[in-house]
């Protein structure tokens, strides 16, 4: 591995503006699940924020960052109206993971949020506090359809600045700098060690910063 970090920091370097920029929040873990689900294996900005900002239109006056909305909150409205009533009228997305008979993305959201609520993790301080960070991760990844991709981005989405999403673009950025990929495992392993390597440089660096100044440089791709 030190070898493809150093090629790795010297690609960074090369390529990247990495001084990281203030970004906003989320407050609410009913937002980080919808976001969560409904960024796989779509353009984010033109499909995802655009759900996301009818949840918050619907449910948060109109604020996506606002707080106070739970993951129990989430779940009485979709059991009130039903998942693909909900999908219909407030998402408004009827995508499905894996194809047109896949699963669709308001039962995958359904079932993360009732798995948080198994572990009563209701906000995104339980999340935060949840004294067992490797069974809520286990519990997080038995959900179907979410993946190595989702369960590190729903952690990202709820603060934890050590991870990062090795989804398409991040594989894509290490084949390019190490002429070649590596497991998702190794990801989280070689964004740790760069980050450790350019941290004199760039102090406020962390791994979740570095994806998002790497997914943010593939979208002008």
């Amino acid at each position: 591995m030190h070898e493809l970090t150093e090629r790795f920091v010297e690609y960074c370097r090369a390529h990247f503006d990495l001084e990281p920029e203030n970004r906003r929040e989320y407050s609410s873990l009913s937002v980080c699940v919808i976001d969560c689900v409904y960024s796989l294996r779509v353009k984010y900005d033109s499909v995802t924020l655009p759900v996301v900002d009818r949840y918050a239109a619907r449910y948060l006056g109109g604020d996506r960052y606002a707080a106070g909305d739970t993951v129990s909150l989430l779940l009485n409205r979709m059991d009130e109206m039903g998942a693909e009533r909900f999908a219909d009228e407030v998402l408004r997305n009827h995508q499905k993971l894996g194809g047109g008979r896949g699963i669709p993305k308001e039962a995958v959201c359904y079932q993360l949020a009732r798995y948080l609520g198994y572990l009563r993790i209701d906000s995104l301080e339980d999340f935060r506090r949840f004294e067992a960070p490797e069974l809520l991760e286990a519990v997080i990844r038995a959900v179907k359809g979410l993946g190595d991709a989702g369960t590190n981005y729903l952690f990202m989405l709820a603060g934890d600045p050590d991870r990062c999403k090795p989804d398409v673009h991040i594989h894509r950025c290490v084949q390019d700098a190490c002429g070649r990929d590596i497991r998702n495992e190794e990801c989280q392993l070689l964004f740790a060690e760069t980050v450790e390597r350019l941290r004199p440089e760039y102090p406020r660096l962390t791994v979740r910063g570095l994806d998002g100044i790497i997914w943010k440089a593939s979208q002008h791709r």
